[in-house]
């Protein structure tokens, strides 16, 4: 009857030893798991999404829900309209083959996600026109009724330098801002009202004009168009004319 017994005790130990051994490699195979689709979650992810993805989640509350193992803390923090605002990942003491494989930010927020994407992203070349391209050299000579020759090394770009092939005049420069009109005309607005007089309209270009000091400033939609001259006689009508050239191409 006692070794019945002994046999009985050696039997149950063995068997509770098996389920905590089980139960250790289940704790960790979850939190494997979820340290693999834990990426998959993004910010602005609905919480059926989130939920979706992640399945049950270890804590969960009305603003946030957590999925924690032992050295493990995934956790999710939601907006006001359900959608995910914040993802936390802690993971204490992590072993070799934990550091070496590739993981999300601690910390991810829509903002950080956008920053990080942006930061990644392969860069595109500018899809406007050079300067140069706009009005060429044999146009702008024509205009202004002298050789003049582009700067080439301004030709890729958003402003281009015409200089007289002989002499110091004619010369003028043609430059683009893309995006800056309306903030241009707005700032010599302000300027304008703290110095009277120190811009001046320039009526019939562009769907705004003003000109400050040697340079004329002209919006065309959302775009600011600049020209200089120097040693040009009859500036106004001859700015018409490169504004019209150049405005055809933009």
């Amino acid at each position: 009857m006692k070794r019945t017994l002994l046999g009985v005790v050696w039997f149950a130990s063995m068997v509770g030893c098996s389920g905590a051994g089980s139960t250790s490699r289940l704790s960790e195979n979850a939190a494997d798991a979820w340290l693999t689709k834990w990426c998959q979650v993004q910010p602005g992810n609905t919480r059926e999404q989130l939920l979706a993805i992640m399945g049950p989640p270890t804590t969960d509350a009305t603003t946030s829900l957590s999925w924690s193992k032992q050295r493990l803390h995934l956790g999710a923090f939601l907006a006001p309209d359900g959608t995910v605002k914040q993802l936390d990942t802690t993971l204490d003491s992590p072993t070799e083959a934990e550091k070496a494989a590739p993981r999300c930010a601690a910390v991810r927020t829509r903002r950080s996600v956008a920053a990080a994407a942006a930061a990644t992203a392969p860069s595109r070349p500018s899809p406007h026109v050079g300067a140069c391209a706009l009005v060429s050299a044999a146009e702008m000579s024509a205009i202004l009724g002298a050789p003049v020759a582009a700067d080439v090394t301004n030709r890729s770009g958003g402003k281009c330098i015409y200089k007289a092939v002989s002499g110091i005049s004619p010369y003028a420069e043609l430059s683009v801002d893309w995006g800056d009109g309306k903030i241009a005309m707005k700032a010599m607005g302000m300027a304008e009202k703290h110095e009277p007089g120190l811009t001046s309209p320039y009526e019939g270009i562009g769907d705004e004009a003003a000109v400050v000091g040697p340079a004329l400033m002209i919006r065309t939609g959302e775009d600011l168009v600049t020209i200089v001259f120097s040693g040009v006689a009859d500036a106004p009508a001859k700015a018409r004319r490169i504004f019209d050239t150049a405005k055809s191409r933009m």
